[in-house]
């Protein structure tokens, strides 16, 4: 037998047997970060950081933090295209609300729904350059954006595990998802 596969065999049932989950525990935070992609602004990757504090079985306030680069281009313009831009555009998504956890007794799998609103900044920044003369614009706006959210976590330790989520934003000017995958880590 090769050493990974007695490596397996001897740690495997450490691990399981130090996997019973604290999905019911309350009193502690949970802190995630995470990376996927917001689809609805365009395809676009994300980065996200959340925390979260449990104060019952079932329900969890958190906080969450997401960060996009959304579209970079570059452009020309004028008589005889001696114009050259470029145009960058980004958003950051600062929620808080309520996740819902449904844990089981007999698993590390604990799914859960969430529900929250916050602000949507969205900003872009364009440079300009041609006609002996460089110009910057900036623009920029905020807007209230509710979200709901469906997902769940997995405990490989009692304090260490993994998360997907997939959720759905819904602004005056902008609607859009976005699907995470992550890693967290349980204080207590």
């Amino acid at each position: 037998m090769s050493r990974g596969v007695i490596g397996w065999i001897v740690w495997l049932p450490l691990l399981v047997s130090c996997a019973s989950a604290q999905q019911a525990d309350t009193g502690g935070a949970i802190a995630s970060i995470s990376a996927g992609g917001l689809f609805g602004l365009g395809a676009h990757g994300s980065v996200d950081a959340s925390v979260a504090a449990p104060v019952s079985k079932h329900f969890m306030p958190f906080i969450d933090f997401t960060y996009a680069p959304l579209t970079t281009y570059s452009y020309t313009y004028g008589l005889n295209d001696t114009g050259k831009a470029l145009y960058r555009s980004y958003m950051l998504d600062v929620n808080g609300g309520i996740k819902i956890r449904f844990p089981a007794k007999k698993s590390d799998w604990v799914p859960y729904v969430g529900f929250g609103a916050g602000a949507l900044h969205l900003w872009s920044n364009t440079n300009m350059s041609g006609f002996g003369a460089t110009a910057n614009v900036h623009t920029s706006h905020t807007e209230l954006a509710g979200n709901a959210s469906v997902g769940a976590i997995y405990y490989v330790t009692p304090h260490v595990g993994l998360g997907i989520e997939a959720k759905g934003y819904a602004a005056q000017h902008n609607r859009f998802a976005q699907a995470t995958a992550g890693v967290f880590y349980q204080f207590q």
